[in-house]
């Protein structure tokens, strides 16, 4: 039984896909498709009208800031999502008995709550550039990460899109 996917997992993964978006030649449709395929194969509530929704959101946001660094703070936020819980502590994913990439008993994704997290990070993120994820950090190196880890690198097509 599919379990649902928790609200830091989404949050990043539509960070990502904005993120890869501004930076290669693809559509926003063919990266929301790509990874909603890609987490709809653990968790039961991921689609990819979901993460468009969401990324385009992001962007709205960063355009509406008039961010230049757009990508610098789409890679922090996905940075803060996938290392550090809600209370500021540091994410463990891996516990003794369990994994919270498992998934969750009831779902807790909700576009607006994504969407009212990204915004305020935008204006946190210029008063501390320190949010910054450290030089040479990127989703490989997420502890226990196991199948987040080759996010960044999946492979899109424009048919993921479709």
């Amino acid at each position: 039984m599919l379990r649902y996917c928790p609200m830091w997992i989404y949050s990043a993964v539509c960070s990502l896909s904005a993120q890869r978006y501004l930076s290669e030649n693809l559509g926003l449709e063919a990266y929301a498709g790509k990874y909603a395929n890609e987490l709809s194969l653990r968790y039961a509530d991921i689609s990819s009208d979901m993460i468009l929704d969401t990324s385009e959101s992001y962007l709205r946001h960063l355009m509406d800031a008039e961010i230049e660094n757009a990508s610098e703070v789409l890679d922090a936020f996905a940075f803060k999502q996938l290392t550090y819980e809600a209370n500021g502590l540091p994410r463990k994913i891996r516990s003794f008995f369990s994994s919270s990439l498992d998934g969750l008993k009831a779902p807790e994704i909700n576009i607006d709550t994504a969407d009212k997290e990204f915004k305020p990070f935008i204006y946190m993120f210029r008063a501390k550039p320190e949010l910054a994820p450290p030089a040479g950090w990127n989703w490989t190196k997420i502890e226990d990460g196991e199948f987040l880890q080759d996010f960044p690198n999946l492979e899109v097509s424009f048919l993921d899109g479709i």
